[in-house]
């Protein structure tokens, strides 16, 4: 599978990939490299609610400018000095008239003055805050006005707008580099304007490296949606394949769903604060173990059952039955479960597994 390096750094997935592969603790002489891990900082949350103030979202109302309830930045990100990057990923610019930019008012708001209030953290947690925009670099010069007319919005009716950042994104023919604008290389204490963080090896692509493989909030064509889903489901079925291949029989094998997503995604869903999104990828999952107990059945009849509110059992008698177990999972295959009919909703669909 192979993938042009221009269209990733317009995809918004690949962009909060990319931050989050930038704060994981990677080796010196991996493809990938950790430039802000490399200055303290870590996923701190990953698409959390945040609310203005109430007294700002009063003055809002009476000073006639839009604001949203509630935003969710794509990830926050923080070191132990108490910086807080609120960080938004963006295909393109967008402009004041828009529909997005009430979300960009809000994301200013949030991340401003009052963001320990927003976090609930007390006063001396956040030492300094700003929001970050991921997007591609040649998007950087449509972008400033925005940004500049949205600030002078916000504090004309004395809403504290906080401090904007972008983090453009650069691809060349054998890299991806991000080039950061004098906030970004001041709050993230960067080295160069500049800064190389993945290089792309011929015929090859990184989404099979990605911590979250699909996110429902992710606007993509149909073939994209799917393809994200079967590398869901083919990291699911991996993770059910070892499970089983561990096991030592008899055993019981318990499955369940948050582990199994949390497993999927590098230990990266545990920080996922959308419920909208969890249940949605919950449901995904229950969709996979359902067609893999009906792959199953056939060859180790009863081997897997579902209980409610707690996951998925699996009987492993003894080791023919673990064999056999192997064999069927192997045989089963994610693009058949992507490309086939529509599957009716079941009785647990409008259950959510807390």
């Amino acid at each position: 599978m192979t993938c042009e390096a221009d269209d990733l750094i317009r995809d918004p997935l690949f962009q909060l990939n990319a931050v989050l592969w930038m704060t994981q603790p990677l080796p010196s002489a991996a493809e990938i490299k950790p430039l802000l891990y490399s200055r303290g900082f870590r996923v701190r949350a990953i698409a959390p609610p945040l609310a203005p103030p109430p007294d700002l979202q009063l003055r809002a109302q009476e000073k006639r400018v839009d604001l949203k309830a509630s935003v969710r930045p794509d990830v926050i990100v923080a070191d132990e000095r108490g910086r807080f990057a609120v960080t938004e990923c963006k295909a393109s610019s967008f402009g004041p008239g828009s529909s997005t930019a009430e979300q960009a008012r809000s994301l200013l708001v949030v991340g401003g003055p009052r963001c320990s209030e927003v976090l609930a953290l007390s006063d001396a947690a956040v030492s300094r805050s700003v929001v970050a925009y991921v997007m591609p670099e040649d998007q950087r010069d449509v972008f400033l006005p925005t940004l500049a007319q949205l600030d002078g919005e916000l504090a004309t009716a004395k809403l504290s707008p906080g401090t904007a950042c972008i983090m453009g994104l650069r691809a060349s023919a054998r890299a991806i580099s991000v080039v950061a604008d004098e906030e970004a290389r001041s709050f993230f204490n960067l080295p160069n304007q500049t800064s190389t963080f993945l290089t792309v090896e011929r015929d090859t692509c990184p989404r099979p490296l990605y911590f979250i493989p699909y996110d429902p909030d992710n606007e993509q064509s149909p073939a994209e949606r799917k393809l994200c889903q079967r590398q869901l489901y083919e990291r699911f079925l991996g993770g059910v394949v070892c499970a089983t291949g561990r096991a030592i029989p008899p055993s019981n094998v318990l499955l369940r769903p948050e582990r199994m997503l949390n497993d999927a995604m590098f230990g990266m869903f545990e920080h996922w604060e959308n419920r909208d999104a969890t249940r949605h990828m919950k449901k995904l999952c229950r969709v996979f173990m359902t067609a893999v107990r009906t792959a199953v059945e056939p060859v180790v009849p009863d081997a897997i059952q579902f209980e409610p509110a707690v996951g998925w059992h699996i009987t492993l008698a003894d080791h023919d039955m673990q064999e056999r177990m192997l064999k069927a999972l192997m045989r089963f295959s994610c693009e058949d479960l992507i490309l086939g009919p529509p599957r009716p909703p079941d009785l647990f669909d409008s259950v959510e597994d807390d």
